[in-house]
């Protein structure tokens, strides 16, 4: 096993035992995500092609499933996809295609996407500069890069302590505590232009950005 499967591995194991209390957790942000969704609904259209990255258990997947021709999720866990997928079958959506994985699998094309979806993933990634290139790779001419991201560098408050000694003791798995204008100066760089930014929550901010692909 090389060293990406091992992360892998230790990252599915800890979202495979959250997966029970995913949707729990969820409500306590229940009002930012709503903002984040209505945000988003803005930019969709029925003939785009969606990627989701980071899809959790679906609920936002399944909300913004009817504004377009197909989304593609993807999620490190095999118990969020399990979820997602009786979430979907329950409220009889079709246009919907799970897969557990990383965005790097290589069924995902160059330019194959209008609209790819990361919300609330890239603070938790290894190396999320990698990824963002990766994004703009697979999104076609014009397509548009729609995240939510919890912003930790912006506060030193007790949770951001707690999150980065949990991830040191790997109890957790990698967070970065990314502020607003390192990730937007990230998102920039890439052939990327920025549309939108609003930041959205108040006890626990998270940064939400449109990106078009130039």
């Amino acid at each position: 096993m090389n060293n990406c499967d091992q992360k892998m591995s230790k990252s599915e194991k800890f979202w495979d035992k959250r997966a029970i209390e995913y949707d729990r957790n969820e409500k306590k942000w229940e009002q930012t995500y709503n903002k984040a969704l209505e945000n988003t609904k803005r930019y969709l259209k029925n003939s785009d092609v969606v990627l989701d990255y980071g899809c959790g258990s679906g609920i936002l997947t399944i909300q913004l499933a009817n504004l377009v021709k197909e989304i593609h999720a993807l999620d490190i866990s095999s118990k969020n996809i399990e979820a997602a997928e009786q979430r979907t079958k329950g409220n009889k959506v079709d246009n919907i295609s799970y897969t557990q994985t990383t965005i790097f699998n290589d069924r995902y094309k160059k330019e194959s996407f209008d609209v790819i979806l990361a919300f609330n993933i890239l603070h938790l990634l290894e190396d999320t500069p990698k990824a963002v290139r990766r994004i703009n790779e697979l999104l076609k001419p014009g397509g548009l890069f729609i995240s939510e991201t919890a912003s930790l560098g912006e506060t030193k408050s007790f949770f951001r302590f707690l999150m980065s000694f949990l991830s040191k003791m790997k109890l957790l798995p990698h967070v970065v505590a990314l502020k607003f204008s390192e990730l937007e100066e990230m998102i920039s760089k890439d052939d990327f232009q920025i549309v939108e930014t609003e930041i959205l929550g108040q006890t626990m901010q998270t940064f939400f950005v449109v990106a078009k692909k130039l």
